[in-house]
């Protein structure tokens, strides 16, 4: 079969089987030891959180090899990445590519599966690069419909990516990887509602997906098939979640030639919902002079508006966490005022600790901003901001902001990383263990135990 003839669903399942650690190339390397750092330091320090402890009574993981983040017994694999995914998706304050969260799926499948069958880092890497970019490859073919249809893009995505990375590291043939692939259609599901009207559900959503993705994986080893137009058919994956025709055309995407998507990731210097980033930014230049703000007129895209907008019934009086991490309008509030919208800020909002009552002066600010859907800023593949600052004396000032910290265009420093990750673990790990996880991170040494590297995701006894 030449490459011409293949469908976008065999491409799929051929680029999962041969990939192999010659297509890791440096660009690759260098994004993959900052998003497992990233996503670690995320897990440790959302493993403590209300929802994780309570998800984790829910589960009660099933004994196994596996490390759950935090904990000191292990479990199985999969609760293992069930939990791990959960904490890593579990305070928006995770990766993203488009509009999907490819990290809190493929880095907590692939140690977790890797420490139950005893692999090396090297075998755990290649697999996990190769669950990111099947991820990103078919998500990136329904971005940005997908979400403004109401959709998570990740709860969808995350499936196939964890399916491919179980496929790749129980070692199914192309067939079987194939099935694993398609079955995993039949668990894509995740709607947005809680950035309406809040609920803490979304926080699994990450751990829903990779259980699904790699009991798919074993499904298919056990001889169960999924239907061969999972992506392309009339009620294959584009149709039915982004009301769009994807043909076969959309295969060259897979093509070995074509570059790894993974060096365009973005981190997260806010813990909040990405498409509110670039409006912090523009609002941060009028910090000190937010008693002369009169009002905002704030212009958004359409994909902002579906998530963070004017479809969400909270955003002018956030009543929970959720609300206030998909409010547009508090997000610029809590910039301009000086609140910050960091892990500090959010953790403070939600023990009680900042005010966004009635009466208070951050809802006040929240209120004064004013949205507009501008279709003419939908020609920008990514979050933009464009903001009118009217002031109390009649006299404005307009900022377009482009990019925010954090993405390709404008990278963290090595030393605003580290304090993001210092922030997230201090609580939970010691010094010594969190220097000792980002050194091994960074060595990546290719023979080491995949195990070495997760015994330092639980504090020490």
């Amino acid at each position: 079969m030449t490459d011409e003839l293949l469908t976008l669903e065999r491409a799929a399942a051929q680029f999962v089987t041969r990939f192999s650690a010659d297509d890791i190339d440096g660009a690759t390397m260098k994004a993959l030891k900052a998003l497992i750092k990233d996503q670690f330091a995320i897990q440790i320090g959302a493993s403590q959180l209300p929802w994780s402890r309570q998800t984790l009574a829910f589960r009660k993981p099933q004994p196994g090899k596996s490390t759950i983040t935090g904990e000191q017994t292990k479990a199985s694999a999969v609760d293992a990445a069930y939990m791990n995914a959960s904490y890593g998706h579990g305070f928006e304050y995770d990766d993203f590519l488009d509009n999907a969260h490819p990290g809190c799926a493929v880095v907590p499948a692939a140690f977790a599966i890797g420490e139950e069958i005893g692999t090396t880092l090297e075998e755990t890497i290649v697999a996990l690069v190769a669950g990111y970019e099947t991820y990103v490859r078919i998500g990136r073919l329904g971005s940005p419909a997908i979400l403004n249809v109401g959709w998570q893009p990740h709860s969808v995505f995350g499936n196939y990516g964890a399916a491919a990375i179980a496929a790749k590291l129980y070692g199914l043939n192309e067939e079987q990887t194939f099935h694993a692939l398609a079955i995993a259609h039949s668990h894509a599901s995740g709607p947005t509602e809680y950035a309406s009207t809040g609920g803490s559900i979304k926080r699994v959503h990450a751990g829903i997906c990779v259980r699904n993705g790699i009991e798919s994986a074993g499904l298919a080893l056990a001889g169960l098939t999924g239907p061969r137009r999972f992506l392309t058919g009339d009620r294959g994956l584009y149709k039915l979640f982004t009301h769009q025709t994807v043909t076969d055309e959309a295969a060259a995407i897979f093509r070995p030639e074509t570059a790894n998507l993974m060096p365009g990731l973005s981190f997260k210097p806010y813990c909040c919902c990405a498409g509110t980033f670039p409006f912090i930014e523009a609002m941060e230049r009028f910090q000190g002079r937010a008693d002369q703000i009169d009002h905002v007129d704030t212009r958004i895209q359409t994909m902002t508006d579906s998530i963070v907008g004017t479809r969400n019934a909270q955003i002018y009086h956030p009543r929970n966490i959720e609300e206030l991490q998909y409010s547009l309008p508090a997000q610029m509030a809590l910039a301009v005022l000086g609140h910050g919208n960091g892990y500090r800020a959010h953790r403070a909002f939600l023990e009680g600790r900042l005010d966004l009552g009635e009466g208070s002066r951050a809802l006040d600010m929240t209120r004064r901003m004013k949205l507009t859907v501008a279709p003419e800023l939908n020609k920008y593949p990514y979050f933009v901001a464009d903001v009118t600052v009217h002031f109390k004396d009649g006299t404005t000032e307009h900022y377009f902001q482009e990019r925010a910290k954090g993405s390709p265009a404008k990278p963290y420093t090595a030393a605003e990383h580290q304090q993001k990750l210092d922030e997230l673990t201090a609580d939970v790990i010691s010094k010594d263990q969190s220097d000792r996880l980002f050194a091994m991170l960074d060595e990546m040494r290719p023979d080491r135990p995949v195990s070495e590297v997760t015994a330092e995701l639980v504090p020490a006894a």
